[in-house]
């Protein structure tokens, strides 16, 4: 294939809902890096408690998130792009927000993870190390040379084709998911580690303002299930593969949010775990086989570099999804011979070494990104409102009964809710404090100066705050849809006898 041949503007379809949950694997980090800061200010029963309702809200945003999947078929940027669709009749530069931070929620996850990933390496197999430089007043060492080597092995891996990069993430993720589910059972049956419902317990330390932001810290990884939407338009069929990639890896979430945490706090102990946090596992590998720490460590490494590839795949995609709406530079609206957002992936690579070269804490990372992934959700959520009211007619492959529009305003309000408390209260957690909230809001603020860059500098246009909004779709948009129908009429399973009203399997709903 030569570069001529390829539209630089449209992503391949190659992928499968296995590789969407391939891509989503990466879940599982979220648990190995909260859990054990947790501890420290609620108990492990709380902290589950927290995570089951968290897994479950998520399950339900996916269904919601699916049929906007669905309805553009074409378009990157998942959530973020849903909330540039609903707003920009309204108040365009939300769409730009939104986007932005969806990005920042998960791109700076990047640099986060890959500390992590370093620190661990270095303290299983490199403890001798006296390796230490400064750069800009911030001490470095052998840890931080690992995580820029995780960051570009994921960049290539994404670089040159999201198939390879989720087959890779395939193998790893069974290693993860067989890994957890051998530690789990010998948490509860290993006579050298003694399970206890006594080692786990309701602690608080505050009142409820406390598990407001326990929630929302962790909301980035018990709402991610979502992240499988970003790949819509490069799945093969796009309907039913984003909604099956969403509902299985949102019911995967609900079992090891619950399952995990219970076994592991049950059997080592609150304490055990609040002291190790990062490598808790590790910990009870070594107590329940025996020397056997290392292994505990290749599946805590392993979830890493899934959660490197898969972050480094949505954070490039929530970019080119922005360059294409035109509410950032135009340069990111561009896509590689092998049908991948190449530039938007090197700059999220860029952006994210920088990060770990100049700020502190991972955790802090976190806490400053937090706030824009939520701002995400919630205008993606109520896009659904919008597009509902603004755009019935709309074709919509899969489409959930009238009940999800008041359902989904509570779902809007309670997000809002947890948001607000979380960025008002994050000292209750021991770390973190205004700084963090005021680094988000200024680069969300930013996205909307690189939005008016677009239109007025680049494309030449004058700077509206509401644009125009399509009540049918056109031209490409709509062949897209109607094959997107086509296929979700025609299943072989409902071809024979089928009345042409009848909703399909994916248009009924499970509730």
């Amino acid at each position: 294939m030569t570069e001529n041949s390829i539209d630089h503007r449209r992503l391949a379809k190659k992928l499968t809902w296995r590789d969407g949950m391939a891509m989503a694997l990466t879940l599982p980090v979220g648990l190995f890096v909260t859990f054990g800061y947790l501890l420290g200010v609620v108990g492990a029963w709380t902290a589950i408690t927290v995570w089951f309702i968290g897994a479950v809200i998520s399950f339900l945003q996916c269904k919601v998130f699916a049929e906007m999947a669905a309805m553009f078929p074409r378009d990157s940027g998942g959530v973020a792009r849903y909330a540039i669709e609903g707003w920009k009749k309204y108040f365009a530069p939300l769409g730009a927000i939104a986007a932005f931070g969806y990005w920042l929620g998960w791109s700076l996850s990047i640099s986060m993870a890959s500390v992590v990933f370093g620190e661990l390496i270095e303290a299983t197999w490199f403890q001798d190390n006296t390796l230490a430089f400064g750069i800009f007043g911030n001490q470095l060492g052998l840890e931080h040379l690992f995580a820029l080597g995780a960051m570009l092995f994921a960049w290539a891996f994404n670089y040159f084709g999201l198939k390879f990069g989720a087959t890779v993430n395939k193998v790893l993720g069974l290693l993860v998911v067989a890994g957890l589910a051998v530690i789990t059972v010998a948490c509860l049956v290993s006579p050298s580690i003694h399970w206890s419902t006594a080692n786990l317990s309701w602690s608080v330390a505050g009142d409820w303002r406390t598990v407001a932001v326990v929630f929302y810290v962790t909301a980035w990884t018990i709402y991610a299930g979502e992240i499988v939407a970003s790949f819509a338009p490069e799945y093969k069929d796009t309907a039913r593969d984003t909604s099956k990639a969403m509902s299985r890896i949102s019911l995967f979430m609900i079992v090891l949010f619950v399952v995990v945490p219970t076994a592991l706090a049950g059997g080592l102990g609150e304490g055990v775990v609040r002291d190790n946090p990062v490598n808790y596992v590790a910990v009870a590998f070594d107590q329940a086989f025996g020397g056997a720490a290392w292994i505990g460590t290749i599946v805590i490494a392993s979830a890493l570099l899934i959660s490197i590839i898969s972050t480094t795949a949505d954070g490039g995609r929530a970019l080119f999804g922005l360059a294409q709406e035109g509410m950032t530079i135009k340069q990111l609206d561009w896509v590689n011979r092998w049908g991948v957002p190449g530039r938007s992936l090197t700059l999220d690579v860029l952006l994210n070494a920088t990060v770990m070269v100049l700020v502190g804490h991972p955790v802090s990372i976190l806490l400053a990104s937090n706030l824009g992934y939520l701002l995400s959700i919630i205008l993606g959520l109520s896009a659904f409102l919008l597009l509902r009211k603004d755009r019935p007619n709309w074709p919509r492959p899969i489409r959930r009964s009238n009940g999800w529009i008041p359902f989904v305003a509570v779902l809007v309000v309670f997000n809002v809710f947890i948001t607000a408390i979380g960025v008002l209260n994050p000292e209750l957690l021991g770390y973190g404090g205004a700084r963090e909230s005021l680094v988000a809001v200024a680069v969300l603020l930013f996205s909307v100066v690189l939005y008016a860059y677009r239109r007025v500098v680049q494309d030449k246009l004058p700077m509206l705050w509401r644009l125009p909004a399509p009540a049918m779709p056109h031209g490409a948009d709509a062949v897209a849809l109607e094959h997107e129908m086509r296929q979700m009429h025609s299943s072989p399973t409902h071809l024979a006898n089928r009345d042409p009203m009848t909703p399909t399997e994916l248009e009924k709903d499970p509730l």
